[in-house]
């Protein structure tokens, strides 16, 4: 059989995920494998059509399309977004019609599951029968027993094809939105505070986002900064070289970092606009975010708070909110909302947006920064062990964000802490003892909360602000 790969990699035949492909090729020898660059070669594809001609007659002439790629933030890297977003434009769906697919990423574990369920739906869009994933760590190759998991998993592709596997669709397709948003020519201004607003956006003119863009500028009395992401001038994405993990300088030299530092730095209320394409928003921002890498893994939005507006379907698409929601709170910000206008009402966005406009200021004013849940915590502790054990020789601008905040706790350093839970664990293998707190357990759970509630000196204090 004929297995096309779209590499995602911009680092071609130098990608580590690339690695695992040549695996599989020498552990299947009697299958060829024609590979579609889409990341490396994605300038070329895009403005030579000899280029895409020969890329999409080698999807055209396979049994089978292989999506290979690592995982840039949250997603693929924003040169494969580009080349998904190009066989949408210029209606080349049909080579992949009916064919089967599967997708292997390459990551540090780090949401790698929105990464998959992106290229999961993408694939049923494009017609196909999408027939598995395998999500490797990036030094899993080197381990025997993945080795063969990663061929198991291959074979099983390979079955799917040959039997024509029946695979239910996972994604529903996305309904069509039309721009329809007229917003309200009357709108009251909310006080700034002396906060400083930053929208940041992508807009087409015409569009919905465009005019969400407007009203949200406007309720904020012509306070709020309103800049183009595409004035950035970034030359290109991310090339995944991890140059700038020394010391936070990317090997571009274009206007990003000074983009960055004029808008994102600042910004006390960061507000970013989009309008969905395929299942992400624009390839423009995939890149941009990509691009943000080079502040490391750290939480670059720390304090902020961050508001999306969104055109297109996004109550389709819980993936994508599922990586908006996660892109603020992991970088330390709170979110405030997502205003989408898919729903198409004047009047229900306008009143969406004004709440956004006056939550976002009064949120500012307090510090409130929303309590952190699994995304954060994990992610953050992941970035902690990956960073320890073996990254933080290349990572070092990471390692010195980690010491000096103290994210090295493990094991506890307190002390008392770790004796006095190693003493009462001896303490309950007295059976007498034992036999009582398991009959007690609930109320010695519940009683230090009680007193809490009942000796707070956090709610006399409030109370007294309030009066």
């Amino acid at each position: 059989m004929r297995i096309c790969i779209i590499s995602g990699s911009p680092k071609g035949e130098e990608s580590i995920t690339l690695q695992y492909v040549r695996f599989i090729e020498q552990a299947f020898p009697e299958h060829t494998f024609p590979i579609v660059h889409a990341g490396r070669d994605i300038k070329k594809l895009e403005g030579e059509q000899e280029a895409w001609d020969e890329a999409l007659a080698k999807i055209q002439d396979s049994d089978g399309v292989f999506f290979a790629t690592p995982v840039y933030f949250m997603l693929v890297p924003g040169q494969l977004k580009r080349f998904i977003e190009l066989v949408f434009e210029r209606n080349a769906a049909p080579a992949f019609s009916q064919k089967y697919s599967a997708a292997l990423t390459t990551s540090i574990h780090f949401f790698d599951h929105t990464a998959h369920s992106y290229l999961h739906g993408i694939s049923e869009d494009l017609g196909m029968h999408h027939a598995g994933l395998y999500s490797a760590h990036m030094e899993d190759l080197k381990s025997e027993d993945e080795q063969m998991r990663l061929l198991l998993f291959f074979s099983d592709y390979l079955d799917a094809i040959s039997e024509k596997r029946a695979i239910p669709r996972e994604y529903l397709p996305l309904p069509k939105v039309s721009p329809s948003y007229n917003p309200s020519t009357q709108s009251t201004g909310v006080d700034t505070h002396g906060k400083r607003v930053v929208i940041l956006h992508d807009a087409r003119n015409g569009s919905d986002q465009q005019a969400m863009v407007r009203q949200m500028a406007a309720l904020f009395d012509g306070k709020a900064t309103v800049a183009d992401i595409r004035d950035s001038m970034m030359k290109g994405g991310c090339l995944g070289c991890c140059r700038c993990a020394f010391d936070n300088t990317c090997v571009y030299r274009d206007g990003f970092r000074d983009f960055w530092d004029k808008y994102v730095v600042p910004a006390d209320i960061l507000i970013m606009a989009g309008t969905i394409q395929d299942r992400y928003l624009s390839a423009t921002w995939k890149q941009w975010n990509d691009r943000s890498f080079f502040n490391g893994h750290v939480p670059a939005l720390k304090g902020k708070q961050v508001g999306y507006l969104v055109e297109g379907p996004l109550a389709h698409l819980p993936n994508l909110r599922e990586v908006l929601e996660a892109r603020a709170m992991i970088g330390g910000a709170n979110l405030v909302g997502i205003v989408s206008s898919e729903a198409g009402n004047r009047a229900h966005i306008d009143a969406a947006l004004a709440a956004l406009a006056e939550r976002s200021i009064r949120l500012a004013d307090q510090g409130y920064i929303m309590t952190e849940t699994f995304s954060a915590i994990a992610g953050r502790k992941l970035f902690r062990d990956e960073i320890w054990a073996h990254m933080r020789a290349i990572f070092q601008a990471d390692d010195r964000y980690y010491r000096s905040h103290g994210y090295y706790d493990f094991p506890t350093k307190n002390y008392l802490q770790r004796i006095g839970t190693r003493a009462f664990s001896l303490f309950l293998c007295i059976p007498g003892v034992r036999m009582k707190v398991k009959k007690d357990m609930v109320s010695y759970m519940v009683r230090p909360l009680q007193e809490v509630v009942q000796k707070s000196r956090v709610i006399k204090e409030w109370r007294a602000r309030k009066q």
